[in-house]
């Protein structure tokens, strides 16, 4: 046996505080004996080094051949690791068992204020290290450009690191301040209440067991449920924060109400919509499907109004209708379109309906520089005994034909509209008779009537705008093409300038500190 049992005896004997005839009383030897061993001079039977290891919670290998101050540290080392692990765990473990225990209100609450802590110390970090690269730029700006980069590198990263740490142990102490300790407290008294109320509910009916409410603390709690819903104001939040967050709801709000407004008038239009598919109502299949899919969507429309209004004036939702009442039209809707598609489907699609069309013709007088033609490249050019120009045409007969003065020598056409209504009119009878017409001003079968010579002049005449025109168009894109060069030069030039300009600066500044150095 070695001296190390005679070294750890005196340190476990001073650690706890022992004189040798207390310890000697306590292991049931003289204070001589505790003296010869702490000495070295004599050494303890078994059952007393089995004594004091009971007695002091160590190990016999440690306390006869180790040093006990190590062991002792080490083993501190790892109650503490086994300690901070624990907080961490129980931490999170209260946490998840608060969240689950708050209304929605309390949640929305508590996850609003930690933003707003965090938006908080963010700014404040942001400012601070403006501010302290500022400074340092000024104190280190003498130094060489790489080293300034070095230290700067290095002192960001510190700051940074310091930073997150420290503005993650204030979010969550006051976290933990402000909702853990506050919701332990809260279902303490929770549980000191239901043990209280076990009592009082022996002479109470079991219908009167379901349900307490606690009027002074304001705590909703159930029987046979761990639930705890807390709803003090006092104690859930900071006043500046239940501002700042009843602000916040209030512009929801306000946006909801102004989204509300536009479904009310989506509301109308169906409701306008419904009327007007009477129209169609000798179309069958496609009718049903048209009036299923309206009213399916005016109820899913009624809903999400009543939802939006139910939020902005804090009135409860019946959710079980609400929820019924959308699910059935969302399905009326799905077979509503369904029907829709399958009526669509007996319908011909008419591109050229011969009863909608009308054709007419104009006369022009021939001059040598007549333009005719531009817009309608597909104009056919008839020879005939007329001096003058007959242009014929084709136009929807609900349409009239416009026509351009001959101020600038070139005359256009185009169609309008003047009477949609009946229109509008005849494109219904022809959807009742399950036929799909298309609808347009434009003009058909553009042809020219007049002489061999004459149609060579116009054709020549257009031939030379068109180029013309070409041309202009091809020097437009040019020049814009120039421009755009240009444009990229200048760029450059101006990024090159202030490359120079920081060139300059970082000349200045090392000029700054050789002549510094020759001082």
């Amino acid at each position: 046996m070695n001296n190390k049992f005679s070294e750890n005896l005196k340190k476990i004997r001073k650690d706890n505080n022992l004189s040798q005839e207390q310890l000697a009383d306590e292991l049931g030897v003289s204070r001589q004996a505790i003296s010869k061993w702490e000495s070295a001079v004599a050494y303890p039977e078994m059952d007393k080094i089995i004594t004091l290891c009971e007695k002091f919670n160590l190990n016999i290998d440690d306390l006869l051949h180790k040093d006990i101050r190590e062991v002792k540290g080490e083993e501190e080392s790892k109650k503490n690791l086994n300690k901070y692990v624990d907080d961490f765990l129980n931490f999170i473990t209260n946490t998840i068992n608060m969240f689950s225990n708050m209304n929605f209100k309390s949640k929305c609450k508590c996850l609003f204020e930690q933003i707003v802590i965090g938006t908080v110390l963010l700014v404040v970090c942001l400012i601070i290290g403006t501010l302290g690269q500022d400074l340092l730029s000024g104190i280190f700006g003498v130094i060489p450009d790489k080293l300034y980069y070095i230290l700067h590198s290095i002192l960001h990263l510190v700051y940074g690191v310091f930073a997150i740490m420290s503005s993650v142990i204030i979010m969550v102490h006051i976290y933990k301040t402000r909702y853990l300790d506050y919701y332990e407290k809260i279902k303490k008294e929770v549980v000191e209440q239901e043990e209280k109320s076990n009592e009082d509910d022996k002479i109470l009916d079991n219908s009167d067991k379901d349900e307490k409410i606690d009027k002074k603390n304001k705590i909703l709690f159930k029987k046979n449920e761990d639930k705890i819903i807390i709803r003090d104001p006092k104690h859930s939040e900071y006043k500046f924060i239940n501002g700042l967050f009843k602000g916040i709801v209030g512009i929801i709000k306000f946006f909801t109400l102004c989204f509300s407004i536009i479904l009310f008038v989506a509301l109308i239009c169906l409701f306008v919509a419904f009327i007007l598919s009477f129209l169609t109502i000798k179309t069958g299949i496609f009718f049903i499907g048209l009036l299923v899919a309206i009213l399916s969507a005016a109820i899913i429309n009624v809903v999400l109004i009543l939802l939006l209004l139910n939020f902005v004036f804090n009135r409860k939702n019946d959710k079980k209708k609400m929820i019924w009442s959308f699910v059935i039209s969302l399905i009326m809707f799905g077979i509503g379109c369904g029907l829709v598609l399958v009526g669509t489907l007996n319908f011909e699609y008419v591109e050229n309906d011969r009863n909608m069309l009308k054709t007419e013709y104009i006369e022009l007088d021939m001059k040598n520089d007549l333009i005719f033609g531009y817009h309608y490249p597909e104009v056919k050019y008839i020879e005939s005994n007329n001096n003058n120009i007959k242009i014929e045409y084709t136009i929807n007969k609900y349409c009239e034909i416009n026509h351009s003065e001959l101020s600038d020598n070139v005359f256009h056409m185009w169609g309008s509209c003047e009477n949609p209504i009946k229109l509008v009119k005849e494109v219904i009878n022809k959807f009742n008779d399950k036929k799909i017409v298309s609808i347009n001003n434009q003009l058909k079968d553009v042809k020219v009537y007049t002489t061999k010579e004459n149609i060579e002049i116009l054709k020549r005449n257009y031939k030379d705008y068109t180029d013309i025109e070409v041309q202009t168009q091809n020097m437009i894109n040019s020049y814009e093409s120039r421009i755009n060069e240009l444009q990229q030069k200048l760029d450059e030039y101006v990024q090159k300038e202030w490359e120079y300009r920081e060139e300059i600066n970082n000349l200045k500044n090392q000029l700054f500190m050789y002549e510094s150095n020759d001082e």
